[in-house]
């Protein structure tokens, strides 16, 4: 004979045991959140950031830069359909493409705006034009902030 199986039970505890690890789940996120985070900062008083700003003085952006990372961090963030956004992302793939081992990642916050920028695999070879797209882009971003907020 066979035993009955109660489905309820067994739905429940698993509805249970989805709670948990979506609970914990959450907890990872933070904590990897607060580990990028001071990684960011440990990276700026180690190397020392370079720095962005609007006319008016506002602080626009931070590049840092490591061994062979480079993190452009705004510190409002960029909508994608900016031009210089687009031109960044072009020529991100462009030097990607050109350049084995560059890999860049764009980190949007929820309303899709890009709030950061990191390029893996940075080398003596391609840090150059890597660090000019990334300033310029800074520059043109942090000069058009004040035309933005007139």
């Amino acid at each position: 004979m066979v035993d009955e199986i109660d489905t309820e039970t067994i739905r429940s505890w698993l509805e249970h045991e989805i709670e948990e690890l979506e609970k914990k789940l959450q907890l990872y996120q933070a904590m990897l959140s607060l580990l990028e985070e001071c990684e960011v900062e440990s990276l700026a008083r180690a190397r020392g950031a370079r720095e962005f700003r609007s006319p008016d003085g506002r602080l626009v952006a931070r590049l840092y830069q490591s061994r062979n990372k480079l993190t452009l961090t705004f510190t409002h963030p960029v909508p994608e359909a900016n031009p210089y956004m687009k031109y960044l992302v072009r020529s991100l793939k462009r030097i990607a493409e050109e350049n084995e081992g560059i890999e860049y990642s764009v980190d949007r916050g929820e309303d899709g705006r890009i709030k950061t920028i990191t390029v893996l695999g940075v080398t003596r070879d391609n840090a150059d034009d890597i660090i000019a797209t990334l300033e310029y882009t800074a520059m043109k971003i942090a000069s058009a902030r004040r035309m933005q907020e007139r």
